[in-house]
């Protein structure tokens, strides 16, 4: 009996343990991709830096759009490869058509200067930073 309440008493620190290795294991498997996200910041910015808030704006965005990518990854192909093509055409997607970023549903979470950013957005973006909009 007394072995029984000493395994049920470790299992909520196994599973504690294997969800910090899991998390450990995702966030390395993130940062072994900084090559990529360095190599299309400096790449976007170098070309639309006049459209962009900051480099940090969108190294940001390329960050989650890589775990984005990395989530989608069924294991068909070369991982590398596939999240190379990912970044490329969803961060062109982001800068050139105005888009937003992959599963992301709230703005405003782009790296465009709002003097760039669609009318149609525009409302919404300028009800989430003034509030005295809200009175009108």
């Amino acid at each position: 009996m007394e072995l029984a309440k000493r395994i049920e008493d470790l299992e909520p620190q196994a599973a504690v343990d294997n969800s910090a290795k899991s998390t450990r294991k995702w966030h390395e498997k993130v940062l072994s991709y900084a090559h990529l996200v360095r190599r299309w910041t400096s790449y976007f910015w170098k070309i639309n830096k006049a459209y962009l808030y900051s480099y940090e704006d969108l190294e940001q965005t390329i960050w989650y759009i890589l775990m984005v990518g990395l989530q989608e990854f069924d294991g068909r192909g070369d991982e590398e490869q596939f999240l190379n093509w990912y970044i490329r055409n969803k961060i062109i997607s982001v800068i050139m058509y105005g888009k937003k970023p992959p599963k992301c549903t709230h703005l405003p979470f782009t790296p465009i200067r709002f003097d760039y950013v669609s009318p149609d957005d525009l409302a919404e973006v300028n009800g989430l930073f003034y509030s005295d909009l809200d009175g009108e």
